[in-house]
């Protein structure tokens, strides 16, 4: 196990690419990120995700599923952003890959509130940061073990 392993919660949006309020689409997304990288447009974690870092997902309020962090962010080279661009109308400057045989789509999807109230945990609006207590109890909640 990597000692520099981070565990950080993504909070995607409907002003990305999923319809609002859709978590099959979602969780669809997730199951058939494959090698696709993660791309991001402007702000990335501010601290880094190095390899083996686990990301948990969240989107309408809800944590929906995870994946372990195969390389950490890099930045997109200008070739292929204006690649990118073109093809889906978005400038991406980071990106980052994910190990596909480590997606998990949860059964449960706890809520941001019920976390807060359970964990005394905010979150950011992006990106927020874990313990290893606190991913426990939301893989507890998730997998109601």
């Amino acid at each position: 196990m990597n000692p520099k392993k981070k565990i950080c919660v993504f909070s995607l949006s409907d002003r990305d690419i999923f319809p609002p309020k859709d978590m099959e689409f979602a969780k669809n997304w997730l199951l058939n990120k494959g090698e696709n990288p993660y791309y991001f447009r402007e702000k990335k974690p501010k601290d880094g995700l190095p390899s083996s870092s686990i990301v948990l997902f969240s989107f309408d309020g809800r944590i929906f599923g995870q994946a372990t962090v195969k390389e950490d962010v890099q930045e997109v080279p200008l070739e292929e952003q204006k690649q990118i661009e073109k093809k889906d109308g978005f400038t991406y400057k980071h990106k980052m890959f994910f190990d596909p045989s480590t997606v998990e789509i949860f059964r449960y999807c706890p809520t941001k509130k019920n976390i807060t109230e359970r964990l005394d945990k905010k979150f950011a609006q992006l990106f927020t940061y874990l313990n290893w207590e606190q991913y426990q109890e939301i893989l507890r909640m998730a997998r109601r073990q």
